[in-house]
């Protein structure tokens, strides 16, 4: 991002937000979990700004208010403090002349997403037309805002093709379980099944749920939204460009594909969220180059209680920026939907966060629930995130073949404010974390080894993943 190499940044900080320069910072966050530092209370002291203070705001960006001029003073001047708890002599910076002018370029953002989801302009959304002159602040601001619409596919199906190894795992362990004479699955399935199953190769990524039948590969987006990863489509045609964007980007894992003796008929993108396009939608999108059709379906609803004879089972699951661990937000319902499936073997599943913290988050907030497996996750995620670790019967390397936790090559550029903490910019799926959806059977025998040593004629208190500490903005990074 040129911005950032003008500030001489190699990329946005995290966590800018002061939360230990004023003991009136950590007060207000223990009183008040809804505090919202520089939007209901003072950035730097923590102060309420109620009708009784005279609100004063940065006079550069107009997105931080302070309760005076001398705390909008203190919070530029520079502070070094611990952040979080997380590393020692971390500085933060305030409300820096950095910060500004990210923020200020929040503003052209904000400002340029009413043009690129216009729908009187979707064919040439971003895009300068005929000989009118376009501002280059504008022009930079509408480039920015497409790189993140760009992003949601992009980061789908590249990261689907750049980590076969992780993909490859999920898959084989299909094949096993539908193949093991033992299986449930195996009893079901007709001769022609068993046969048409027996000609995939363990090692081949094939949709196995689906093999035998139109060799579909079929994702589900949960969680999804109309402006976000649907970029305002209605399920109509009009807005070409999200599906001209899907199937772009699409046909890098085809060409995966490709590299196998086998044919992916269709690739079926199921869309699931409260916040998608009430009425239900689809669209088939030819790929160029390719005999695999992309199928786009909308479901407005919430993951967890849909129709499975209209909704197919996964073979992957994807996550934008959940905020799993963000206590406004119940995943509960949609993470067991998704564990359920894996009694056809390791569901794939693909996880994005706006910050590494949230990350972290994410990820402990998916152990304590025994959605994943320890095993997979390396001892230095488990040490990061305070989960017990277990001794291992395999090595490292092995650990990692099915779970990652990285930087998403494929974020956008768009810089986005947090809500809660006025000095925070962040990107939208910035990182990402990717394995597989098992039972941890080894959590489940901690749990029942904890439960089994206390008083058996007392009823045992129910647990809560997250705890009163973790509702907090001090304490829970999903929040920053």
């Amino acid at each position: 991002m040129d911005l950032l190499c003008t500030l001489g940044l190699d990329s946005p900080p995290e966590q800018a937000t002061r939360l230990t320069a004023h003991a009136g910072i950590i007060r207000t966050l223990e009183e008040n979990a809804d505090a919202r530092l520089g939007f209901t209370h003072c950035c730097n002291c923590g102060a309420e700004l109620n009708d009784a203070v005279e609100v004063v705001m940065c006079k550069g960006c107009q997105r931080v208010s302070y309760c005076s001029k001398s705390c909008r003073k203190s919070d530029s001047e520079h502070v070094a403090q611990n952040s979080n708890e997380v590393e020692e002599d971390v500085t933060a910076f305030g409300h820096s002349a950095v910060i500004c002018s990210l923020l200020k370029t929040c503003n052209d953002d904000d400002n340029a997403e009413d043009d690129v989801y216009n729908k009187n302009n979707t064919k040439s959304a971003g895009k300068t037309t005929g000989n009118v002159k376009v501002d280059p602040t504008k022009e930079a601001a509408l480039y920015r805002v497409q790189t993140e619409l760009e992003s949601y596919p992009a980061t789908l199906f590249n990261i689907l093709a750049d980590s076969p190894n992780w993909f490859t795992e999920a898959m084989t362990r299909r094949v096993r379980y539908l193949e093991d004479c033992r299986s449930p699955e195996k009893v079901r399935r007709g001769k022609r099944d068993r046969t048409a199953i027996s000609s995939t190769t363990a090692t081949q990524p094939s949709s196995a749920s689906n093999a035998g039948n139109n060799k579909q590969l079929v994702i589900h987006i949960v969680g999804a939204s109309s402006n976000s990863e649907l970029w305002g489509w209605d399920g109509t045609n009009d807005n070409e460009a999200v599906l001209e964007a899907y199937a772009e980007a699409s046909t890098n894992l085809t060409s995966y594909f490709e590299s196998f003796p086998i044919t992916l008929k269709s690739i079926r993108l199921i869309f699931i969220g409260p916040d998608c396009p009430k009425r239900h939608s689809k669209c088939n999108v030819a790929i160029s180059e390719s005999k695999t059709v992309l199928m786009l379906e909308t479901h407005c609803r919430d993951y967890g209680r849909h129709d499975r004879e209209s909704v197919p089972a996964p073979d992957v699951i994807v996550f934008f920026n959940p905020g799993f661990s963000c206590p406004d937000y119940d995943w509960s319902a949609a993470l067991d939907e998704a564990i359920s499936l894996s009694h056809v073997g390791a569901i794939p599943f693909l996880v994005t966060t706006s910050t590494e913290m949230e990350g972290f988050a994410d990820i402990k907030y998916l152990l304590d629930g025994n959605y994943i497996d320890s095993k997979s996750i390396p001892g230095d995620i488990l040490e990061a995130v305070e989960f017990p670790s277990i001794k291992r019967d395999c090595d490292i390397d092995h650990a990692n073949k099915s779970f990652f936790f990285d930087m998403n090559p494929y974020h956008g550029l768009r810089l986005r404010q947090s809500g809660t903490m006025a000095n925070d910019v962040y990107v939208k799926s910035r990182w990402m974390i990717g394995g597989l959806f098992e039972k941890d059977s080894n959590n489940k025998n901690q749990q029942a080894e904890e439960g089994a040593k206390e008083d058996v004629h007392e009823q045992p208190k129910k647990k809560h993943r997250s705890g009163k500490k973790s509702s907090t903005k001090k304490n829970n990074p999903a929040l920053i």
